[in-house]
């Protein structure tokens, strides 16, 4: 109601100035004829002024917002894989029986451009993979998976609501732990029921390693120095190490 009032009252103030100044013009120069034509002459243009400041200029500011609102969303996304997603793809890549044409899939290098990643990213995504679980082994895979709370307060971040496949991945995260976290005898359940989980585990796994690798282009394209630590804990190698070795 407020900022309601204070257009109003910006309104008006600009009409009376405008109207003031038509007085002076009038008062100084006496010639309404030579302000009708100028003030015609400032009405012929105004349709371009309003397609510059509305248009052009807004489609510049926001995507100029977006850009940053976006580089918001990559810190938070950089924060979720230094934190829990690295650790939390690791041990899905436990479970995962063809580990080995996932991991020829994103053996990244340096010489890797954007076109090398967005490959990468869209066969890992749509990579027919299989789980290699069993009743024995789901109690220590439930164990090792984040606890849900860390993955719900990712969706209280606004920002993330710019980018569809980063949530639709928590979801689906969210929506394993959610269901192994309702068994309380994981090594008693039925096969019928581990093949339900196993499904649950590809849909999160495919979903965690594009997103994994989009933020690895990411890095690359503007952090280079970040990406070379990163590939240092890649988490589809056996003999992760941050510590550079010689040659």
């Amino acid at each position: 109601m407020k900022r309601i009032r204070f257009n109003h009252a910006v309104i008006i103030i600009l009409i009376a100035l405008s109207a003031v100044f038509f007085i002076l013009q009038q008062i100084l120069f006496h010639d309404v004829e030579e302000s009708g034509f100028l003030f015609f002459q400032d009405m012929m243009f105004l349709p371009l002024h309003i397609l510059l400041v509305t248009f052009l200029l807004d489609r510049i500011l926001s995507a100029r917002e977006k850009r940053e609102r976006l580089e918001h969303v990559n810190i938070i996304i950089g924060a979720f894989f230094s934190e829990t997603g690295s650790d939390t793809l690791r041990t899905l890549n436990t479970v995962i029986a063809d580990l080995e044409h996932m991991k020829e899939l994103v053996d990244m290098k340096p010489s890797w451009n954007d076109k090398a990643f967005d490959n990468a990213a869209l066969a890992v995504k749509n990579c027919s993979v299989h789980t290699d679980i069993d009743a024995q082994t789901l109690n220590s895979f439930k164990n090792a998976l984040p606890a849900k709370e860390n993955i719900v307060s990712m969706f209280a971040n606004p920002n993330l609501l710019e980018h569809d496949t980063f949530t639709d991945m928590l979801w689906a995260l969210y929506h394993l732990i959610d269901e192994l976290s309702n068994r309380q005898d994981t090594q008693t359940l039925p096969q019928t029921d581990i093949d339900h989980l196993s499904g649950d585990i590809i849909r999160a796994y495919n979903l965690l390693a594009y997103e994994w690798v989009i933020y690895m282009k990411h890095l690359k394209s503007r952090y280079p120095y970040l990406w070379s630590l990163a590939i240092r804990k890649n988490p589809f190698s056996a003999h992760t190490s941050v510590i550079i070795q010689s040659s």
